[in-house]
């Protein structure tokens, strides 16, 4: 298993457990930079165990009542199945703010850190470009979130409700994660 954690702050935010796709703009070319997963809302709590009675014992009949302490939440949000992500409001100026310190702060990163090889390093300055722009055109519609060491300055996801879906889209720019290997 790959885990992916923030460049700044060591906090994971995905794994490869989630498939994870490039991210494609609206003119249909893929988003370089940026890579995604899709969340799902899940049921939590609420465990039952079989202890192999059955109903002998009672319980298991229609008339049960509905079990209150499950709880629909989002696979990826969620401290416990999740990530412990954050939401942080942030307005277009704000998001671009950050977008500017942040990619000046991983390209220094990139650049300090000896198994990172020049061109990568230059292909991510390439594709900042690309992928704030995207980012940015689309602020109206994310959502903002922060890792649990709520660091202003550590990597965010970003999420979006593509069309028909139930559950939001998580968009991360990739040169700021490290993979680590399980």
């Amino acid at each position: 298993m790959i885990i992916f954690k923030c460049r700044i702050t060591g906090d994971e935010m995905l794994s490869d457990a989630y498939k994870i796709n490039p991210v494609i703009g609206d003119d249909g070319e893929e988003v370089p930079g940026l890579m995604e997963i899709e969340s799902q809302i899940v049921a939590k709590g609420g465990e039952e165990i079989d202890i192999g009675g059955g109903d002998a014992f009672g319980g298991g009949g229609a008339d049960e009542a509905v079990d209150d302490t499950i709880e629909k939440v989002n696979n990826v949000i969620d401290e416990s199945l999740g990530f412990g992500y954050t939401e942080c409001p942030m307005g277009k100026k704000d998001l671009k703010d950050y977008l500017q310190a942040y990619c000046k702060q991983v390209r220094g990163l990139l650049k300090d850190d000896p198994k990172i090889e020049g061109p990568a390093v230059k292909a991510f300055t390439q594709s900042a470009g690309a992928f704030c722009k995207f980012l940015l055109t689309k602020a109206s519609d994310l959502e903002f979130f922060m890792t649990p060491a709520f660091n202003p300055e550590g990597s965010m996801a970003f999420s979006y409700y593509k069309d028909g879906a139930l559950a939001p889209t998580f968009v991360y720019i990739t040169m700021g994660l490290l993979e680590e290997k399980c």
